[in-house]
């Protein structure tokens, strides 16, 4: 079993499989953030926690195909996963794509750009026909991904300009840089009932993401 990353929709049964005889993998990040006690909704007991780490791509050879371990840049958590499924073509993406305004954790070091490098790097590892399996939502296929890539690309040039140029949170919620893509990728308005809203937060983990650059001196 492969964890994704340390939210704890995704690994809250990680106790109960390892007591079945499952190992559970995941990016040593992943495993420092579910011991801490509060951290990935809940912090996990000993059988709970990964018992293999790695930051290095590697594959497994299970149920007659080929199963790569492909560790992400920082996107969605510290420790995204993904896995590409070779011989059924499918490339499970963890939170990292969920078909709508992708969720940053820009406190961890996420940034647009790696949400964007992750694209690339399944498209490049993918075909044609690939099946991505997002985080959460319906089944997409290369457009879909390249559609999101292409979509928080623009929307981030769009609002590191209004930033640079000096318009607060606020004014650039109003200017709307979103506006073209959020009938399809802002899910309260299109896709589903959703507590949160996508494009709300896409905008306020962006506008903190920038901050942290300019703190830290990077791009």
């Amino acid at each position: 079993m492969i964890n994704t990353h340390f939210h704890g929709d995704h690994n809250e049964n990680n106790e109960n499989l390892a007591k079945l005889g499952a190992m559970v993998f995941a990016h040593p990040s992943t495993r420092i953030e579910l011991a801490r006690p509060g951290r990935g909704g809940v912090s996990r007991p000993p059988a709970g926690l990964p018992m293999v780490t790695s930051s290095e791509l590697f594959s497994f050879h299970f149920n007659g195909e080929e199963v790569v371990y492909v560790p992400l840049k920082k996107s969605h958590s510290p420790g995204d996963v993904g896995v590409y499924f070779k011989g059924s073509d499918v490339f499970a993406f963890g939170d990292v794509f969920t078909n709508d305004y992708p969720s940053m954790d820009f406190q961890h070091g996420g940034t647009v750009e790696n949400f964007i490098d992750n694209y690339n790097l399944a498209a490049a590892m993918a075909t044609p026909k690939t099946v991505f399996v997002p985080g959460h939502g319906q089944l997409a296929d290369r457009g879909d991904l390249m559609y999101v890539r292409d979509a928080i690309s623009t929307i981030h040039d769009r609002f590191r300009k209004m930033v640079d140029d000096g318009m607060t949170l606020e004014q650039v919620r109003q200017a709307r840089p979103t506006k073209e893509w959020d009938q399809r990728l802002a899910t309260e308005m299109c896709c589903s009932v959703n507590t949160v809203q996508t494009s709300t937060r896409f905008y306020d983990q962006m506008y903190g993401e920038i901050q942290a650059h300019r703190q830290g001196g990077s791009r």
